[in-house]
């Protein structure tokens, strides 16, 4: 009863954590027109299969490039972030984005 609770509360607060990162880097926007729990849809600075490629290099799995499917989200991505994530990862994820965004 309370583990389940507690993997919903660690998914939340880690993906906002994720977001409020990835906000803060230069070229990159969070999109959310509302509240969101693990996932949310990031503006990118570039292709998202270029980003993605370079973050692969990396050893991270990118975001769900959803200009595949949804023409005028052209260079976004969506993110999904779990309990699984650590602090670690997500700093990782956001340095690599800062460095694809800038190279």
């Amino acid at each position: 009863k309370e583990g389940l609770r507690r993997v919903a509360e660690l998914c939340y607060h880690k993906a906002h954590y994720a977001a409020g990162k990835i906000g803060e880097l230069k070229g990159y926007r969070v999109w959310n027109k509302e509240p969101f729990f693990h996932e949310f849809v990031v503006a990118c600075p570039k292709p998202v299969d270029e980003i993605n490629s370079a973050l692969l290099e990396a050893q991270i799995l990118g975001g769900y490039d959803l200009g595949q499917d949804y023409p005028e989200l052209k260079n976004h991505m969506l993110l999904a972030v779990t309990e699984m994530n650590s602090r670690e990862e997500i700093d990782g994820l956001a340095a690599a984005l800062a460095e694809v965004g800038h190279a």
